[in-house]
């Protein structure tokens, strides 16, 4: 056996079905040998593009996505697509090809330190200098990843390794996963006495909820103590939007009814991480007296940003199940006054969509295409937003029904990347309808993956805000410095649909309101990739902007 067919038979007992990735020198024998093995190769037209896909693979499925791409430049080009999934940690092998390490300081051919590159946006970055441990390295690779908070984990392997032929190892014995950690029952206990004296709970969830599978266990536990819910980052969707305790996105920004956190005399935080879109657990979205459980995996993010009142390392499933069987034994959770005031401000909320989903305005009103998105967008519909103004619109206003099906950028915000995870969703769910939302900006980046799509019949369907520049940025420019200062904001008008069919896709062009959902409706039946390119008026600010603007202006 050679190297490469080593790391394919160890991705294969992994459960790793595709490769995504872009061919090149260093990596050609494992291109090669892949189908040998039956794993598949989606192949992209940029290496940054490979790893959002894997990425992407691993937010929708919650199993590892694995990326391979040349060295060199190939490597440095995949940096952004790690740095991503390292922010919304997400669990990507991304392999590399590398020189020739025998060579080394003696000016080799794309002689570069990949690994030193690559081990600040890594959970963990090495050098393959042996064919025969390969097994051995892959096996850890993906317990490093999979481990505590998921992230990427990195592997460097030269040509040589790939091509030489060793004796087959015998297959390394499997490992069963670790039981995760359990919360300590003084302090569920602890929790439940509190959360039974408490007259505004609620409980809040995140990423790590996802990865631990807590679906059930978090309906079981909102049902039980009456708890009502907000989800953000991954766990969007774990407990569906339509659930009368779940009360939506957990952004004061793009969901008024979260502003109601403000009010919570205790905070139930679940697998979530006091970040900036939490405002690092501050007076701007938690008062400050009220009393916050922190339930994390990681002990280093317990207390991080706001000081926590019970603090639980432990599996999110684990200690969601733990306090919802305390809570039955305990019993008499009757519904609360602070319901029904949720329910008031969720109504109120939704109700002043109605002007901009109603409109007729030329170019179209942001809002008017959510509704009629919203109207086609069935129970298992995959919606993936990038980053820019126009998707915030998407973001605020799009349910998020099951896991793995509502796909934001994540914490780096890299734009344009919502193009490839999108395409990884239609991948990992072939038969349900994917909707990617990208500004015409946004575009720009990866729009080439188009022909990836078309080459691999993705038949997502892209829908492009189109604005004719930056719409974010010309907000905030203008805002801060006057209109006529606005600079290298203007793109012009771009014809994403014409360029979609000429490269083999479905194409729709739409300016006026009545014309969308008859154009949404062929893209999604053409049975091939399809830009729906939406003339959306100029200076209709997304709420995300407008508070960014709010906060740049108080700091100046």
């Amino acid at each position: 056996m050679t190297g490469a067919d080593l790391l394919l038979s160890a991705l294969k007992q992994k459960g790793v079905s595709h490769l995504f990735g872009l061919c090149g020198d260093h990596v050609n024998p494992l291109f090669v040998a892949a189908r040998r093995h039956g794993i598949g190769i989606v192949d992209v037209r940029h290496e940054a593009a490979a790893v959002h896909m894997a990425d992407g693979w691993a937010r929708v499925t919650g199993s590892p996505g694995v990326s391979v791409v040349t060295g060199g430049p190939g490597h440095t080009n995949s940096l952004t697509g790690v740095a991503t999934a390292a922010a919304a940690g997400s669990p990507v092998i991304a392999i590399s090809g590398s020189y020739e390490v025998s060579q080394q300081g003696r000016l080799a051919f794309q002689e570069l330190d990949q690994v030193a590159l690559m081990r600040p946006v890594t959970k963990s970055a090495s050098l393959v200098t042996e064919a025969a441990r390969l097994p051995e390295i892959v096996a850890a690779a993906f317990r490093e990843a999979l481990a505590g908070r998921p992230g990427p984990v990195h592997l460097s392997i030269p040509l040589s390794v790939l091509s030489r032929e060793v004796e087959a190892p015998p297959p390394p014995g499997e490992t069963p996963p670790p039981v995760p950690p359990h919360p300590d029952p003084t302090a569920i206990r602890e929790v439940v006495e509190r959360l039974a004296a408490a007259e505004r709970p609620a409980c809040v969830v995140g990423s790590g909820g996802f990865w631990a599978r807590a679906g059930d266990a978090l309906t079981r536990f909102a049902e039980t103590t009456r708890t009502p819910c907000f989800t953000i980052d991954l766990a969007r969707g774990l407990l569906s939007d339509e659930h009368p305790l779940c009360f939506g996105y957990a952004d004061p920004v793009l969901n008024e009814t979260a502003r109601a956190l403000k009010s919570a005399d205790l905070i139930l935080l679940v697998g979530k991480r006091l970040d900036f879109r939490l405002k690092f657990g501050g007076p701007e979205v938690f008062d400050p007296e009220a009393v916050v459980v922190q339930i994390d995996i990681d002990p280093a993010e317990i207390g991080r940003n706001r000081p926590i009142q019970v603090p639980l390392v432990a599996d999110a499933a684990a200690a969601l199940e733990a306090l919802t069987a305390e809570a039955a034994r305990r019993g008499g959770w009757p519904a609360r006054p602070w319901l029904e005031q949720l329910r008031r401000q969720q109504k109120a909320w939704r109700e002043s969509w109605a002007t901009g989903e109603a409109s007729e305005e030329v170019p179209l009103h942001p809002l008017r295409l959510c509704r009629e998105v919203r109207a086609l967008l069935p129970e298992d519909g995959v919606v993936v937003m990038d980053g820019g103004d126009f998707p915030q619109w998407p973001r605020m206003t799009l349910p998020a029904r099951r896991p793995g099906h509502w796909i934001r950028l994540g914490g780096l915000g890299t734009v344009g990347a919502a193009l490839p995870l999108g395409l990884a969703a239609k991948l990992a769910h072939p038969e349900a309808p994917v909707f990617i939302f990208m500004g015409d900006g946004g575009m720009g980046f990866y729009g080439f993956e188009l022909h990836t799509a078309v080459r691999l019949g993705l038949s997502a369907v892209i829908i492009v805000g189109n604005d004719q520049g930056w719409g974010m940025e010309r907000e905030i420019q203008g805002a801060l410095y006057g209109r006529e200062q606005i600079a290298g904001c203007e793109l012009g008008l771009v014809r994403y649909d014409e360029i979609m069919r000429a490269l083999g896709g479905h194409g729709e062009f739409v300016e006026r309101p009545a014309d969308l959902r008859p154009a949404l409706t062929r893209a999604l039946h053409s049975g091939k990739p399809a830009v729906v390119n939406v003339l959306v008026r100029k200076g209709t600010v997304s709420p995300l902007t407008a508070a960014s603007i709010a906060a740049k202006r108080s700091s100046q």
